[in-house]
C-alpha cells in the first residue's frame, strides 16, 4: 500500500492516540493527489501559473493540474521541522515529530472587554493586553494578535499587531499580512529587534502567515503574492485551509480531508518551486456547519477528530503542521468554554499536533477574550502532565523504602517524598484544592479566580523592555508604514 516515492513516517511519529491508520493516511493522500491531477486548482496569478507550468504542471480549462510526481517532490524537499527562538536567541519550539506547542490566534473582529464584560469591536489595545497575558502564561509558546484592530486603518492593522507583540513579549510571534508591503515591514521590525536580517534568519523568532486558499481549490492572486514573498523571505511560513463540512467541502470528513490536503499541497508545491527546502507548516481545520444556524462550530467532536486526522497525515509525511485549539463556541468564558477547550487541548497533545493556534478564541472564532487565554494555559498544563505519563525507573520504583517504612507507616515525612513530589505532581494555579472550610469563607468560583489571575497578569507582568535604539527603529518603520497607507 505504500505510495511510490514517498516514505511513511507514521510508525516513527506514532503517539498514544490516532484516528487514522497508516493505510488510511495513504488512501486520503492518494485521493488528494487525484484531486490535484484530475480536478486541479484555480491558481489566479499569471506568475504562479508560469512557475507551475514550467515545472511540469498542465493548464487546462482555466485550472492548473498537478502531476503527482511534482507534489511528492515538494513534500520530500520541504523542511521537516519549524524552529523558532525567543527574542534572546534561545530555542523555544521545534515543531516536528510529536512535539506540541500552543499559541494565540489572529484577526477576531470582536473582543470581550475585560473591564465591562461586553462585546465590542477589537482595538489595538487588545493586542497589547493579549501579548502581555500570553507572555505571562507559562504554557503559551507563541503569539498571534488575537484581535483584528479596528480603531486604526485596516491597511496598518497587521503592522501595528506585530509592533505590539514584539514590544510586549519575548516569545516567538507569527505575523500575518494585509499586503506584501505589510509583511515586508513586519520582517523589517523583526530584523531591527534581532540586530539585522542575517541574525533574524539565523535564529528566527517570527514566522509569516500569508493567508489561506479559498476553499474549494482556489489560490487567488493577492494570496499568492504574499505566499511568494513569505517563501522568498527566508523565514518559516504557515499555510492553512478550512474544511467547513457540508458547505465548501463535502460533508464527510474523509473527503473533506482530501480536499484540504490538495489545497495545502498546492501551496506547498509553489513554495518549494520558489525556494526549495523552505519550511512551511500546513494544516486544515475541519469544522461542523451547524445545519440549524449555518454557523461553523469549533467546539464540536468533529473538530477534535479533524485535528487528530490532520496530525496523523502530517506525521505520515514527517512535515510540521499548524492546527487549532483553545477555541470555544461559548459567548463568554464559562463551563462550555472549559469543556470544549479541554477536549481540544487533550486531543492535540495526545495526538502530537505541532503548532496549535487560536488559543483565546470564543464565539466560534468571532471574538477574543483574555480570560480564555488564561483558562487554556491552565488546561494545557494539566494535559501536558498527562502526556508525560508515568516514569518507571530506579528513582520512581523503589520497593526498598516500602520495606523501610513497613506496615502502618507513613511516607509524608520520608526523604523520597520530599525529593520527588514536585516532579511527580502537577500543581494548578487556577483551580482550587483548598479545604471546604477555607473555601466557604469567600466561596470564590472559577470565573472569579480566573478574572483575578488575568487582572494580576495585566497589572503586574511586563516583558523586558527593548533598548531605546531598537524602539527608535521600530517607530521609524511604523511611521513609514503609516505614510505608505495614510499618505
Amino acid at each position: 500500500m505504500a505510495i511510490e516515492g514517498l516514505k511513511s513516517y507514521y510508525q516513527e511519529n506514532r503517539k498514544s492516540y490516532q484516528v487514522l491508520t497508516e493505510a488510511d493516511c495513504e488512501t486520503i493522500l492518494r485521493a488528494a493527489f487525484d484531486i490535484l491531477e484530475t480536478t486541479g486548482m484555480d491558481i489566479q496569478h499569471p506568475r504562479a501559473q508560469k512557475i507551475l507550468t514550467d515545472a511540469g504542471a498542465k493548464q487546462e480549462d482555466g485550472v492548473i493540474k498537478f502531476p503527482r510526481e511534482l507534489v511528492i517532490k515538494a513534500i520530500n524537499s520541504a523542511g521537516k521541522e519549524l524552529v523558532l527562538y525567543d527574542r534572546f536567541g534561545n530555542e523555544k519550539l521545534r515543531a516536528g515529530g510529536t512535539r506540541t506547542y500552543f499559541g494565540l490566534g489572529p484577526t477576531n473582529p470582536f473582543f470581550n472587554d475585560f473591564k465591562t464584560g461586553g462585546r465590542r469591536k477589537s482595538r489595538r489595545s487588545d493586542v497589547t493586553d493579549s501579548a502581555i497575558v500570553a507572555d505571562a502564561c507559562p504554557n503559551i509558546d507563541f503569539l498571534m494578535g488575537l484581535a483584528q484592530i479596528s480603531d486604526y486603518d485596516i491597511g496598518l492593522s497587521d503592522v501595528y499587531e506585530t509592533y505590539e507583540m514584539l514590544t510586549n513579549s519575548t516569545k516567538p510571534v507569527i505575523s500575518w499580512g494585509v499586503s506584501v508591503d505589510g509583511l515586508k515591514e513586519q520582517v523589517d521590525m523583526g530584523a531591527a529587534v534581532a540586530g539585522g536580517r542575517e541574525k533574524l534568519l539565523e535564529k528566527p523568532f517570527m514566522a509569516l502567515f500569508p493567508g489561506c486558499p479559498v476553499t474549494p481549490l482556489i489560490i487567488d492572486a493577492k494570496i499568492f503574492e504574499k505566499l511568494e514573498y513569505a517563501a522568498q523571505s527566508g523565514l518559516p511560513l504557515i499555510w492553512m485551509t478550512g474544511a467547513q463540512l457540508g458547505s465548501v467541502t463535502p460533508v464527510t470528513m474523509a473527503t473533506a480531508a482530501a480536499v484540504g490536503m490538495a489545497e495545502l499541497f498546492g501551496g506547498l508545491v509553489l513554495t518549494q518551486l520558489i525556494r526549495e527546502g523552505c519550511t512551511i507548516a500546513c494544516g486544515f481545520v475541519a469544522l461542523t456547519v451547524d445545519m440549524s444556524t449555518t454557523h461553523s462550530a469549533y467546539g464540536s467532536p468533529e473538530h477534535c477528530l479533524g485535528e487528530a486526522m490532520n496530525a496523523d497525515l502530517f506525521h505520515y509525511l514527517n512535515l510540521p503542521t499548524m492546527q487549532t485549539g483553545g477555541v470555544t463556541d461559548a459567548k463568554i468564558v464559562d463551563e462550555q468554554a472549559a469543556i470544549e477547550t479541554a477536549m481540544q487541548v487533550l486531543t492535540n497533545i495526545l495526538n502530537g499536533g505541532h503548532l496549535v493556534h487560536d488559543v483565546g478564541f470564543i464565539d466560534g472564532a468571532m471574538s477574543g477574550a483574555l480570560e480564555q487565554v488564561v483558562l487554556t494555559d491552565e488546561i494545557i498544563g494539566y494535559a501536558r502532565r498527562m502526556e508525560r505519563g508515568i516514569a518507571i525507573n530506579e528513582d520512581t520504583l523503589v520497593p526498598e523504602i516500602v520495606h523501610e517504612v513497613g506496615p502502618g507507616g507513613e511516607f509524608l515525612t520520608h526523604e523520597h517524598t520530599f525529593e520527588n513530589f514536585r516532579s511527580e505532581f502537577w500543581f494548578p494555579t487556577l483551580m482550587t484544592r483548598e479545604l471546604y472550610s477555607n473555601w466557604e469563607q469567600n466561596k470564590m468560583d472559577l470565573r472569579t479566580r480566573l478574572r483575578i489571575k488575568t487582572e494580576k497578569m495585566l497589572t503586574e507582568h511586563r516583558a523586558p523592555a527593548l533598548p531605546a535604539d531598537i524602539m527608535q527603529k521600530l517607530n521609524e518603520i511604523l511611521a513609514a508604514a503609516e505614510k505608505r497607507v495614510l499618505g
